[in-house]
């Protein structure tokens, strides 16, 4: 499956992404799950985007949680750090092989066209083109 979660440190999720020049490495940020569900809005409505996005482009990303919302609020957490510097959830990070990080933030990430145009041209979840 192209979507690895991980549970990994941050410091060690950040060696992972620079570890391969030949093609970009993606790490998808979300919210931490609550009662069996992210609790952002914004995170769930972006996962089938997501999952359609990375289960049909040839793709791997790996994804990560923030964690509950005290702990995303919390300038202590380690994803609004560097290098990763998320400011919403959700976040798509791709390294690119020149070692470039960029960022697609929040609703942008369920904007198709954004998505194919940050990753990668490809079908959408079920229904949407």
């Amino acid at each position: 499956m192209p979507l690895h979660f991980s549970t990994d440190s941050p410091e060690d999720v950040a060696k992972e992404l620079n570890s391969n020049p030949t093609k970009p490495a993606y790490l998808i940020v979300y919210a931490s799950a609550v009662d069996g569900r992210m609790w952002c809005g914004d995170c769930r409505d972006a996962e089938p985007f997501v999952n359609a996005k990375f289960g049909d482009s040839g793709e791997t990303a790996t994804v990560v949680y923030a964690g509950s919302k005290p702990e995303w609020k919390s300038l202590d957490n380690a994803w609004r750090k560097e290098p990763f510097l998320v400011k919403a959830l959700p976040t798509i990070i791709k390294v690119t092989t020149d070692g470039k990080w960029e960022q697609l933030v929040e609703e942008d990430v369920y904007d198709q066209r954004k998505l194919d145009a940050f990753v990668g041209e490809g079908r959408g979840p079920k229904g949407v083109l």
